[in-house]
């Protein structure tokens, strides 16, 4: 009827979930479901230890990259959205405000590269810039 991890059902749905354990037989265990947790659940099924078989493929990739919390986190405030990721971690206007600090356009364009950015594109910002401000 099941494997070595941990199966559920659900006996009364107002605060009891059973939980079949192969080895154990059926635990019921009381839950408040107007205030469960995923870690609450988490620990209810059974996941740690079992993650490679009890989690999405996604989620076990971001629980071995940044640990449990980290994920569970994550699966709360995201789960269900697509999170697309920038290729650049930085604002160009925040990488501009620091290559503007330094005078030698050689050092600006390592600033600019170290940050993923072109200097043409740091340097066409400050420009930009410095038009706007001459305009006000």
């Amino acid at each position: 009827m099941g494997s070595k991890n941990s199966r559920f059902w659900i006996g009364n749905v107002y605060s009891w979930c059973g939980i079949y354990h192969m080895e154990r037989g059926i635990t019921l265990v009381a839950i408040d479901f107007d205030n469960i947790t995923e870690d609450v659940i988490y620990n209810i099924f059974s996941v740690d230890g079992n993650e490679a078989e009890a989690l999405n493929d996604i989620y076990l990739e971001l629980f071995e990259l940044i640990g449990r919390d980290a994920m569970l986190k994550l699966f709360k405030h995201y789960r269900g959205d697509k999170i697309d990721c920038p290729m650049r971690l930085y604002r160009p206007e925040y990488i501009a405000d620091l290559a503007k600090q330094v005078t030698d356009r050689r050092e600006r364009a390592k600033i600019a590269r170290a940050a993923g950015y072109s200097a043409k594109m740091i340097e066409g910002l400050l420009v930009k810039r410095r038009k706007e401000n001459e305009n006000t």
